[in-house]
């Protein structure tokens, strides 16, 4: 990392060395003190949740990697180009681009990216403290069809978990890790090879294949062909592992483009999928505060939009105890500077111009089914409010589709559409 000069560092570096981070902006301040009077007293009751429309019971399925998605829409990946999703449990998803059409030989293969994965039964330091799951994990890291890259939004115990890197470790022994910068010597010291590992600051890109097993840059792997270009996004959050180590390595989302280049002109390329994961992040001060963060819809601006996108609509574990006692805490109370509300979520749909969006980040690390019922009916309700189809309910409108999985559960879309 080189040092900078304190005009020139990017206004997310807290030191000129790259070594520190803070959020740019006014969205991740404290609340005003206007906004802060506007805040009630966080802590009630439930009200009968489960009986409401848009509420359902979550369940834990055996993956099948998108064949009823697929049935179900009447799409047949043979003869379409597809992204296929798969909701993992809390921020985890694992996404498969299926062979492009186009390429026609039938020498392409489809490519496996997993995402922000946790399969322990904890979310902490060690295997016995930490967050524990209410949902079991729908299946194994042995269990995955395929693994070619791992993406790591930040280092949280809930996204960033030893037991569930070294199982990668051990059985996609070739896979690439995408990590925001300072994260690249925690993998490293927990056994994965150094030169596997990519470390990257907000709005560095990298372009590559995965033809052979392992990620290799375009100047590498050839020009022609199938190519990805893998980009770290902002987000609004923070990090740390200890009460010591707050802000010192980086968070951030990604967004990550597939290509098909031409092999009679390599400045010719077609974008054929488009997926984006936000990690885990805030949108604004309070619900209630009308200051709301702009890197998502300069997102949005950059890569005019995303075929599937996974969006948290809730907060971390680290709470889930208050509502294993029966209480309610309201996230409409509380600074959410950190953590989006759902409705929210909706809003970084809308930003990101996603045309299909899972909500994740909740339903796992949780106290009760309550929270899932809170989190799914203030996504659904502001869904509606803001004309998106659900997954489920067929043809995305002009607003797009967005909604959520069972765990385990999949969603596949064609290309473009």
């Amino acid at each position: 990392m080189f040092r900078k000069s304190s005009k020139d560092r990017p206004s997310h570096w807290a030191n000129n060395a790259g070594t520190a981070f803070k959020n740019p902006w006014p969205s991740a301040n404290p609340p005003t003190w206007s906004e802060t009077f506007q805040l009630s007293f966080p802590f009630g009751l439930y009200p009968t949740l489960d009986k409401h429309s848009h509420a359902r019971k979550i369940d834990v399925v055996e993956p099948d990697w998108g064949q009823a998605s697929l049935k179900a829409q009447d799409i047949d990946k043979g003869a379409k180009d597809c992204v296929i999703g798969t909701w993992l449990g809390h921020a985890g998803a694992l996404v498969e681009f299926t062979p492009l059409i186009s390429s026609g030989g039938g020498k392409e293969r489809s490519v496996y990216l997993l995402l922000d994965p946790i399969f322990s039964e904890r979310a902490g330091p060690t295997a016995y403290t930490g967050p524990s799951r209410f949902k079991k994990s729908p299946c194994q890291i042995s269990d995955l069809p395929g693994c070619d890259a791992v993406f790591i939004s930040h280092n949280h115990y809930d996204h960033l978990d030893l037991a569930t890197v070294t199982a990668i470790t051990k059985n996609f022994p070739q896979t690439t890790w995408f990590v925001p910068l300072g994260n690249k010597k925690w993998l490293i010291n927990t056994g994965v090879d150094a030169k596997q590992v990519h470390e990257m600051d907000w709005w560095d890109s990298k372009e590559g294949h995965f033809a052979s097993g392992t990620f290799e840059s375009v100047t590498q792997g050839g020009s022609a062909g199938t190519t990805f270009k893998i980009t770290c996004t902002p987000a609004q959050h923070n990090s740390g592992r200890s009460g010591l180590d707050g802000g010192s390595t980086l968070w951030s989302g990604w967004a990550i483009e597939r290509f098909a280049i031409s092999t009679n002109d390599s400045s010719n390329s077609l974008r054929k999928g488009a997926i984006y994961h936000a990690g885990d992040t805030g949108y604004r001060r309070t619900t209630k505060s009308s200051v709301t963060c702009p890197a998502f819809q300069e997102i949005g601006n950059k890569f005019n939009g995303f075929d599937l996108s996974f969006v948290p609509i809730w907060r971390g574990g680290s709470l889930s105890f208050i509502s294993y006692m029966g209480l309610r805490l309201s996230h409409h109370d509380i600074p959410s500077a950190l953590h989006c509300s759902p409705a929210d979520a909706v809003e970084i749909h809308k930003d990101v111009k996603s045309r299909n969006t899972v909500g994740v980040h909740f339903g796992t690390f949780i106290g009760s089914e309550n929270e899932s019922y809170d989190a799914m009916i203030e996504f659904c309700d502001a869904s509606d409010k803001a004309g998106i189809v659900r997954l489920v309910d067929g043809e995305a409108g002009t607003n797009g589709r967005a909604g959520t999985l069972d765990l385990g559960g999949s969603f596949a879309v064609i290309v473009g559409e």
